[in-house]
């Protein structure tokens, strides 16, 4: 969650609900804290729920910090003239009952009597979302450490392969829970399903349900595409690429991301545990949102892509016009190693050496450049044009492998040099007969590995610039947190 949300959240629940019992006045000390165990044990849990808007949460924001400021020096054990008992919010909701929330506000919760045990809340239509991870507070008001501190139960998890009843699980309160706001927000003309479990001071158990509906908005549609097809084959590089119709505001980027599922399995259905994460792009100038493995893709997989953007906001203004999916295969493991140094370009397919042939790469003046490329399209037939080189050539059997003209392509006219010199302006010079071959191999998503030169990929100018980023650093720009 941001640092902006994080701050509303203080702010708002510093003002909920969260009432301790008071001890009953007695001469006899045991006496009174006899007394205060039985009342304890005896008084049922009593649930509130509100929603809080940004605005309120913002105009909260002075008196919240300056009471969790406050509460840091208190006694951590309240006393007969001692008790916290901040403005009531929220109002008492039965078990099953039903309240309504409007778009973009975000669910507040607090009980009485009782300490958060877990809690969980489902969006009826897509149950395949994570829970809302969300803040927890205790009868102060001051922010809890969550308990659940494993990779697979934070929001910003980077391994999507669970599914979707095992990402729905309820989050674990840590201890002395009182209270728990939701950390996105909620989304028009939608459903959720809030499901709480407290525990009393005698440690019995007690079940809360609650539906909240939230009424339609009027915020204009901003489109969500992605360039795959459903049942389409690709490499072990491809990432799964999303481009929005215009740009997603970066306060609503977490809001769209932990929304976003992906799941892999093998031929058989099995599933496969996949280490991976979304990291949103320069603008260009829409937003692009990529998901890439940390490493490539296992070989012979099925991958399953849930995308629900449907009122989801964008920007202040605008919500997602559209929920997507997507289901492809991620093909043979073929690689592509070609080197300036030995002239050579090297092709292995699941582990087997498969081509080697004879190359020339980019001239000292037009160097190929080092790093992982990845096949993005193919033409049997292509009109090569360079302004800063001025030329315009055709040529056969060309698979582009990146946005700076660089290409696997036939080039007869350096045969004679392919193997022992680097003569091109940055492609990979093959012989008809050996473009050929390479060419109806290749598929979208092949990487491509090019070493030896005196030039590296940049992270710029490319639409797939995935595999030059470092893991740290591809982690660092998706918006959800990351462990």
């Amino acid at each position: 969650m941001s640092p902006k949300k994080i701050h509303g959240a203080v702010a708002a629940l510093s003002a909920l609900a969260l009432l301790t019992a008071c001890t009953p006045a007695d001469s006899d000390p045991d006496a009174t804290r006899d007394g205060a165990k039985t009342a304890e044990a005896a008084a049922e849990p009593v649930f509130r729920i509100g929603s809080v808007s940004e605005a309120e949460a913002a105009q909260a924001t002075e008196q919240g910090l300056s009471a969790k400021a406050s509460n840091s020096t208190a006694s951590a054990t309240p006393t007969s003239t001692q008790t916290s008992a901040p403005q009531q919010t929220g109002e008492v909701v039965e078990p099953g009952a039903e309240t309504t929330a409007a778009p973009g506000e975000r669910i507040s919760l607090s009980v009485e009597n009782a300490a958060l045990s877990d809690i969980s809340i489902t969006e009826s239509d897509h149950p395949r979302i994570k829970t809302d991870p969300g803040v927890f507070f205790d009868t102060a008001g001051s922010e809890l450490e969550a308990a659940d501190s494993t990779e697979d139960a934070k929001a910003g998890s980077s391994t999507p392969s669970e599914s979707a009843s095992e990402d729905s699980d309820a989050i674990t309160a840590p201890d002395d829970a009182a209270a728990w706001m939701s950390a996105y927000d909620l989304v028009a003309d939608s459903t959720y399903e809030l499901s709480v479990t407290a525990t009393s001071a005698d440690g019995e158990e007690h079940d809360f349900t609650s539906t909240v509906t939230v009424s339609a908005g009027d915020a204009s549609p901003m489109a969500v595409r992605t360039i795959l097809s459903d049942d389409q084959t690709v490499g072990v590089g491809a990432p799964i690429i999303l481009t929005f119709g215009s740009t997603v505001a970066k306060k609503y980027r977490d809001d769209v991301e932990h929304r976003l599922s992906v799941k892999v399995t093998d031929n058989d259905g099995k599933k496969r545990k996949v280490e991976g994460s979304w990291a949103w792009l320069p603008d260009d100038p829409q937003s692009r949102l990529h998901f890439r493995p940390k490493e490539f893709w296992p070989a012979h997989s099925k991958v399953s892509v849930d995308v629900p953007l449907k009122n989801v906001p964008t920007t202040d203004d605008t919500v997602g016009q559209n929920d997507l999916t997507l289901d492809f295969d991620i093909g043979r493991k073929q690689v592509v190693k070609a080197d300036a140094k030995t002239h050579r370009m090297v092709v292995t397919r699941d582990g087997k050496e498969v081509m080697n042939f004879p190359a020339s790469l980019g001239a000292a003046k037009s160097p190929s450049y080092n790093g992982t490329h990845v096949v993005m399209s193919k033409a049997s037939d292509y009109t090569m044009t360079s302004e800063q080189w001025d030329y315009e050539t055709d040529v056969r059997w060309a698979v582009r492998i990146h946005n700076n003209g660089e290409f696997i392509h036939a080039a007869p006219w350096s045969t004679g040099v392919q193997g022992s010199a680097n003569v091109s302006h940055g492609c990979i010079n093959l012989s008809t007969e050996r473009a050929k071959q390479y060419y109806d191999s290749a598929i979208f998503g092949d990487p491509v590995e090019i070493t030896g030169s005196n030039a590296t990929l940049s992270t710029a100018a490319s639409d797939i610039s995935d595999w030059v980023y470092e893991w740290d650093d591809w982690k660092k720009m998706s918006a959800l947190p990351t462990s």
